[in-house]
């Protein structure tokens, strides 16, 4: 299969390296990722390009068989922070980018979020989405126009993804490596909002398992929950960590605050009923034990 993949950060990074395996794969993205790659991965195309270049994203994509959206699409905070910026993001250019792709058979992979969904009890794929922040607005409304542009599709709707399976470059961090990259640069781990947020984590390992049967299946039209099915607050997670370097490692770890304390909103809880239905997955993690690992990956890095 010809794989297109749009963005090579964190998750695309390692999304890509994982389906170069048994895929022809080719990925656009600003470059700036790119000598990092060239150490790491040997038989990836890599294309210097804005997203946003219409023909570009036309002559790279008529003849491939799936398009993978990876482009970093910020978050919770950054969408708080910077409206005018993510709307344009994750809008405008979206929609600009579904208008250059004039192959209609080309199936379109886009990595959504958790956050459309209200913070019930349970969501499902077929709960009615009612997100409660700007972020899931503008990524729910990206869903809608992915879906009114008539390519076939498939929507993610994820929960944070972290560690490393295929790729470990440190400026690919994700939230759990950023903390940890402090305690040996001897900084302090900072919390945003009053820490006491709900998150739900899924290691990297067992997305991309998911990720290769989904892209295997070749059902069109999908929509799938990836979460773990249990949350965590943010400061859990950071004096987890905090008593890691403490007790293994003998740093000492300071956690801080922003000063405004203002409460961010938890992840909303997603079932992952369909996908442990359809593709018998099971997402089978030891945290603890993964955390290890990162910090000895991240100390030796």
């Amino acid at each position: 299969m010809k794989i297109l993949i749009l963005g090579t950060g964190y998750v695309g990074s390692e999304i890509a390296s994982s389906l170069s395996k048994n895929h022809i794969v080719t990925c656009i993205d600003h470059g700036n990722n790119f000598s990092d790659f060239n150490h790491e991965i040997k038989n990836i195309k890599l294309v210097k390009g804005e997203i946003q270049n219409k023909n570009l994203i036309k002559d790279f994509s008529k003849d491939v068989d799936l398009i993978c959206y990876c482009i970093n699409t910020g978050g919770v905070v950054d969408c708080m922070k910077n409206p005018k910026l993510y709307k344009k993001i994750n809008i405008d250019n979206f929609e600009e980018l579904l208008e250059s792709i004039e192959n209609k058979n080309c199936h379109f992979l886009l990595l959504s979020t958790s956050f459309v969904y209200s913070d019930y009890e349970k969501n499902l794929e077929s709960s009615i989405p009612n997100p409660l922040t700007l972020y899931g607005k503008f990524r729910l409304e990206q869903e809608s126009l992915l879906i009114k542009s008539n390519l076939p599709y498939t929507i993610l709707r994820m929960s944070n993804i972290y560690g490393h399976q295929n790729f470990h470059v440190s400026k690919f961090n994700n939230v759990i490596d950023k903390f940890i990259t402090n305690i040996f640069s001897n900084q302090e781990i900072f919390l945003y909002g009053d820490g006491k947020q709900l998150v739900d984590f899924v290691h990297i390992d067992n997305f991309l398992k998911i990720l290769n049967q989904i892209i295997d299946d070749k059902s069109e039209n999908e929509i799938y929950n990836i979460s773990n099915e249990f949350r965590i607050s943010i400061s859990d997670i950071a004096n987890n960590i905090k008593n890691i370097a403490e007790t293994d490692y003998n740093i000492s770890v300071q956690i801080n605050k922003s000063d405004d304390n203002i409460p961010l909103p938890n992840i909303p809880n997603a079932s992952t009923s369909k996908i442990q239905k359809k593709f018998l997955w099971k997402n089978s993690q030891n945290m603890n034990l993964e955390l290890l690992r990162m910090f000895e990956s991240i100390k030796n890095s």
